[in-house]
């Protein structure tokens, strides 16, 4: 297809107001737009009769076109129109993904990616598109950041829509993400970098496991074959699932140009296609299989979400079993428990025989992790994946007092986790504590005497509180729950329904506030950490006893001031 074919419709635009102008030196300009200025052909239309007019002596104040374009404010992505520039709106960035684009043999960066509309409400109730960045905003663009876009376009293209955010567009960060996109690089960079951000990456690794694997097509006409393995090097390790045969070994150190990051619920994973180049690489300084393998064991507090080929050392805590028949009609049996180690806590469960005591020591290799009430659940398949070890690892842990102690802001940098203790100050009583209604079907509250799931209901009610904790540098939600409210207020249900009757709601807000707020507590419980934040699920509450005086000692200690 030539340029003049390919700008067809562009050219018809110019050739309105120019009517004697070349189409080839149109064709031209537009290609020059769009390959050296990445400005898409739609959002250079105006700009290309504005130099034509200008070369032709036309007078452009006559023309409609040339007047400022109108801003156009939306909140949502349903508000545009396939021909909408210049807008501005507020968006959650999803992903960021950089590609590099050959032109007339000079590479030039790109990036595209996802966003959401209705960034400050929760992603069931966000519309998302994809976008194409020509500009070079990858500072501003960061996955998990909330943006106000200024001097976008929209395309369309098939009938689908997206947002072109140009080299004159304005992005502008409203919310904090995560850590900007690199820019794409020839050489390899460490497993650990390439796990912050989707996108196309190149790595040198070790392979640490290699099996293949078969999927279902989504719409049931067959299978495909695939391969899965582990990757390591000095920095850590990442799961990989190829979509092409894997001509190498484990134990192979390996070279991949071209992979691509994707995340797996929130676990980077290495994609590899036809397009990705692995070819064998030499370095004898490189850390053996067995080195890498020992340095890649994962800690409980360490396990996302979707993570496989897990090896990992936990003592189990409890461990029982039970029968359910599945979709197929077959009768199986699961057995679970809780598990820990040093760092915390988790549940385990087995889908083979193993019928472990409490106390025994279990080293896993080969695990996967799920969430179970969101928190990592590690999961085994075979039998050949657990081994119980004869000696223990680590002193027997008590469980009644295992207890893990993690800052406030090391918690909400983190991920999920359970069997934790942290310290915080109490600034904010929320007004939804106290007497609340649940689903008798599902547990979940109700609105408006309705929910969300099963309608209108006859609640069953419960008690709950609710605060914000902060840490001088990070806050989170803090929940408590009914047994760890009444030993918090020192009052059981029916006194705090009371309270409420008789001198309303207010009141006893008050007296929460009274008795808690600024206050720094100590609190053991679990964490739930996602996009929106982090909220801790608290099993114990109290005060901390440390008194004034002694605080202001550990600080001093603690920086070294000199008085």
């Amino acid at each position: 297809m030539t340029d003049k074919e390919k700008y067809a419709v562009q050219i018809a635009l110019v050739k309105e107001e120019c009517k004697d102008v070349d189409e080839d030196e149109v064709a031209k300009e537009f290609e020059k737009y769009e390959n050296e200025f990445l400005i898409p052909p739609n959002d250079a239309v105006r700009s290309v009769i504005l130099k034509f007019q200008k070369a032709s002596g036309k007078d452009i104040e006559s023309f409609p076109g040339a007047a400022p374009r109108v801003e156009k404010k939306v909140d949502r992505f349903s508000e545009l129109g396939s021909e909408d520039k210049n807008v501005t709106l507020e968006v959650a960035v999803v992903t960021y993904v950089p590609r590099v684009q050959m032109v007339r043999g000079e590479e030039k960066q790109i990036a595209f990616g996802w966003i959401e509309d209705n960034p400050w409400e929760s992603t069931d109730k966000r519309e998302r598109w994809d976008f194409k960045d020509w500009g070079g905003h990858s500072e501003n663009l960061r996955p998990n950041s909330i943006v106000r876009l200024e001097g976008v376009s929209v395309n369309e293209w098939n009938e689908k829509r997206s947002i072109n955010i140009n080299r004159g567009s304005r992005v502008t960060i409203l919310r904090e993400g995560g850590p900007a996109v690199p820019a794409l690089s020839d050489e390899p960079i460490l497993i650990e970098k390439a796990s912050e951000n989707e996108g196309y990456v190149n790595l040198l690794a070790r392979i640490i496991s290699l099996k293949p694997d078969i999927i279902t097509k989504r719409d049931g006409s067959g299978t495909i074959d695939i391969f899965r393995g582990t990757l390591a090097d000095s920095s850590g390790k990442i799961s990989f699932l190829s979509w092409v045969p894997i001509e190498h070994e484990v134990g192979d150190l390996v070279k991949i140009d071209g992979a691509m990051i994707r995340k797996f619920r929130e676990t980077p994973e290495v994609n590899v296609n036809d397009r990705t180049k692995i070819e064998k690489f030499h370095d004898s300084n490189f850390a053996s299989i067995e080195e890498l393998s020992k340095a890649t064991t994962s800690r409980i507090s360490e396990l996302r979400n979707g993570m496989k080929d897990v090896i990992t050392t936990v003592q189990v805590e409890s461990w029982q079993s039970r029968t359910f028949t599945n979709s197929d009609g077959e009768e199986r049996i699961v057995r679970s428990g809780d598990v820990m180690d040093p760092s915390g806590r988790c549940r385990l469960t087995a889908w083979c025989e193993i019928d472990p005591k409490p106390g025994d020591f279990l080293h896993l290799n080969g695990a996967r992790v799920q969430f179970w009430q969101g928190s990592p659940d590690l999961v085994v398949d075979e039998l050949e994946q657990i081994q119980n070890l004869t000696e223990a690892p680590w002193d027997t842990i008590n469980p009644e007092n295992h207890w893990v102690e993690i800052s406030l802001s090391d918690l909400v940098n983190g991920g999920s986790r359970r069997g934790l203790k942290t310290t915080g100050t109490i600034v904010a009583v929320k007004n939804d504590s106290g007497i609340i209604e649940r689903c008798p079907e599902c547990n979940r509250i109700l609105r408006d005497g309705a929910c969300q799931d099963h309608g209108p209901q006859h609640g069953v009610e419960d008690l709950r509180l609710k605060f914000v904790l902060d840490d001088g540098i990070n806050n989170a939600s803090l929940i408590m729950g009914k047994e760890p409210s009444e030993a918090f207020l020192s009052m059981t249900q029916e006194m705090v329904k009371e309270h409420i009757s008789q001198r309303g709601k207010e009141d006893f807000i008050a007296h929460i506030r009274n008795k808690i707020l600024a206050r720094k507590v100590v609190i053991n419980g679990r964490s739930l950490v996602d996009n929106q934040g982090a909220m801790i699920l608290a099993e114990n509450v109290d005060l901390d006893s440390v008194k004034n005086e002694d605080a202001a000692n550990l600080v001093i200690e603690q920086w070294g001031v000199l008085l």
